[in-house]
């Protein structure tokens, strides 16, 4: 994968690295590779299928991610150990670090307080599956409906911000 501009105007919610559009969609979408240029480069398509991931939220860093980030998941189930090993792969190769700036208004939360968080989604309705801390697509897409909810920017990002508005 590689880290991606999107349009300010573009709706994040519903996307996630499970589901994939073809190049091709992205690139009608707006979305560009962060430095401006094309997607399509090297050995891709305007068919080949990629998936959107925020890790840090709308106003994080955005990356395409393609069937070699699900190989590196299914080793280990952590968003953020597929992008770090993805990363470092292409550091290896010569690629630059990344360029957006990771958000710093919004602290992370420990394993802990994200159960807590998914047990007040899972209590307001929302179906994310297992309640583990582990922040999946569907408890994104259940964060940012809640903070819609709340009045909140929907990021869908599980940090503090969320946290002390559910205790509240």
């Amino acid at each position: 994968g590689f880290e991606v501009k999107i349009p300010d105007i573009m709706s994040i919610s519903g996307e996630g690295r499970r589901n994939k559009k073809p190049l091709s969609s992205w690139e009608q979408r707006g979305v560009t590779r962060v430095d401006g240029s094309a997607l399509v480069q090297g050995n891709l398509s305007l068919s080949t299928p990629a998936g959107l991931m925020t890790p840090a939220g709308a106003n994080g860093p955005a990356f395409l991610v393609f069937k070699n980030f699900d190989a590196i998941y299914s080793y280990n189930a952590a968003e953020s150990y597929g992008l770090a090993i993805a990363h470092l792969s292409d550091r290896l190769k010569g690629a630059g670090p990344f360029v957006s700036s990771w958000p710093t208004d919004d602290p992370g939360t420990s394993r802990a307080e994200r159960r807590e968080i998914q047990r007040y989604l899972v209590s307001r309705g929302y179906d994310i599956g297992e309640v583990d801390g582990l922040i999946g697509d569907k408890s994104r897409q259940a964060i940012r409906q809640e903070q819609t909810r709340l009045g909140l920017n929907p990021t869908g990002r599980a940090g503090q911000q969320i946290l002390k508005a559910i205790r509240t």
